[in-house]
């Protein structure tokens, strides 16, 4: 036995592995391109949605604010109870946000992108080299057929069909391989290709909603004391100031108009100055302000023990109390506690706050409780805690929706697809059909028939071709299916 002869594996184990990158991306592929795969990921992004509006999300003004976001969590704890901590933390309160939401939207879109790569060959190959050869069949079963005789030489026929094929606009593609004189027939050969449209709209729509999230910001909240600029923060170097605010009213008392005289400043530099309406916002570098509601803010100065100015601006009273008896706002000091103002609202009485004070409130972070409290007179300096609180007056302010959304023009280009897809694939269907002409028994016999799903528009013109066809040639006998 020679020592040099090798033994053949007998299960193929001792065998190397082909785990070349060209096959395992390929795998990777046909993994991606299998339809159940595709299901699944829309089933399980229809899931998520779902649970997306019937949980309730975050709103946007306040994901960046620790305090708030806790304030609102306390508050939908009323709703999801002691369920909320877990919600939270697998992110269904910031489900259009969240990691596994975001992931299964990356996988659709790779599945889709996938199928779509996948049916491109076979779209271009049936449109530019379609089957033009059929059986005797085919012209049995078809969905739409038709069977004529006539006198004229089979040659003659042939070419009156074509004729009249082309004067509609269709494609003619002959085919001499027999038996008798063959054509492929077709309109709108390009029309399947608005699958490939309305497929690639969906990945559009997918990026632009990914880049708005992730680059784009909406502050629901953002409140600007008239004559006290504020930065807009947000990554962005804007500072806006409202110069001005009218408001007018019906003679039921409802607002009518409200519009602020808007100065935006990026730097020293004044880049844009509007006078802000709801449905006339102001536009600077894709950052949007849209007015949204209006009250009354507190103008306060306050100092710290040192003499030093902490606070000198406006706090909004933008919040009702529970009783809606006092409006209040607040703001975060240097030092990481809450500064609190509340004023009696329009026409409440018997608050313990009569016109020209507001209570200031003192609170730790992570307390409810006051750690002091007390009513201010107008200009007149008071300590509260270790502060020196001076209410100065009251003063307009207006709230303002600002956002930046740079995935809007994407969105927008993914609709513009989709319309197009869905038109073209809707409205301009492929039409095809084949025709046999041949001699039997003296006569010429002409045979049409086509496959497509019946619709009454190619229905009627398959009608009134073989009706035209069919008086040129002069029939002889007529059995149609059609």
């Amino acid at each position: 036995m020679s020592g040099n002869r090798s033994t053949p594996a007998v299960d193929g184990l001792d065998e190397a592995l082909d785990v070349t990158p060209s096959r395992f991306l390929h795998g990777i592929y046909a993994f991606f391109y299998n339809k159940a795969v595709g299901l699944v990921l829309i089933l399980i992004t229809g899931v998520l949605s779902l649970i997306g509006v019937l949980v309730p999300q975050l709103p946007a003004g306040i994901a960046d604010n620790p305090e708030q976001e806790q304030q609102w969590l306390d508050s939908v704890q009323q709703v999801t109870g002691g369920w909320t901590p877990v919600l939270e933390a697998v992110g269904f309160f910031k489900m259009f946000s969240s990691i596994p939401f975001l992931v299964v939207l990356a996988l659709l879109a790779l599945s889709i992108i996938a199928c779509t790569c996948h049916r491109i060959p076979v779209l271009w190959q049936a449109a530019r080299n379609p089957h033009t050869r059929v059986t005797a069949r085919f012209f049995d079963h078809a969905r739409l057929r038709t069977r004529f005789g006539t006198t004229t030489p089979a040659a003659e026929a042939f070419a009156t069909i074509l004729a009249d094929a082309r004067r509609h606009r269709m494609r003619v593609i002959v085919d001499d391989r027999g038996p008798g004189h063959n054509a492929y027939l077709d309109r709108h050969a390009w029309a399947p290709f608005g699958t490939v449209f309305a497929h690639a709209a969906f990945v559009v729509i997918m990026v632009g909603f990914v880049v708005s999230s992730y680059t784009g910001f909406r502050d629901d909240q953002f409140t600007l004391t008239i004559g006290y600029p504020k930065a807009v923060g947000h990554g962005t170097t804007l500072v806006a100031e409202a110069k001005g605010f009218q408001d007018s009213y019906y003679a039921d008392g409802s607002p009518s108009d409200y519009v602020a005289d808007i100065l935006l400043r990026d730097g020293d530099q004044e880049v844009a100055r509007q006078e802000v309406r709801v449905n006339s916002p102001l536009s600077y570098q894709g950052v949007m302000f849209h007015q949204a509601y209006f009250g009354v803010a507190a103008v306060l100065t306050v100092t710290d023990a040192t003499g030093g100015v902490v606070l000198d601006g406006g706090i909004p009273l933008e919040w009702s109390s529970q009783d809606k008896t006092l409006n209040y706002g607040h703001v975060t000091l240097p030092d990481g506690r809450e500064l609190y103002v509340a004023g009696s609202a329009s026409g409440q009485v018997g608050t313990g706050i009569e016109p020209g004070q507001v209570r200031v409130e003192v609170h730790s972070p992570d307390q409810q409780t006051p750690i002091v409290g007390k009513v201010i007179d107008m200009n007149v300096p008071t300590e509260v805690d270790s502060y020196t609180v001076t209410f100065q007056r009251e003063q307009q302010f207006t709230g303002m929706i600002v956002r930046r959304d740079p995935g809007t023009g994407i969105v927008w280009t993914g609709f513009g697809l989709l319309v197009l897809g869905t038109c073209v694939t809707m409205f301009l269907r492929h039409q095809r059909m084949w025709v046999r002409v041949m001699e039997e028994g003296g006569l010429t016999v002409v045979r049409m028939g086509s496959p497509d799903q019946r619709d009454s528009a190619f229905t009627s013109f398959f009608t009134d071709m073989v009706e035209r066809v069919s008086s040129k040639t002069g029939t002889h006998e007529r059995n149609s299916d059609d």
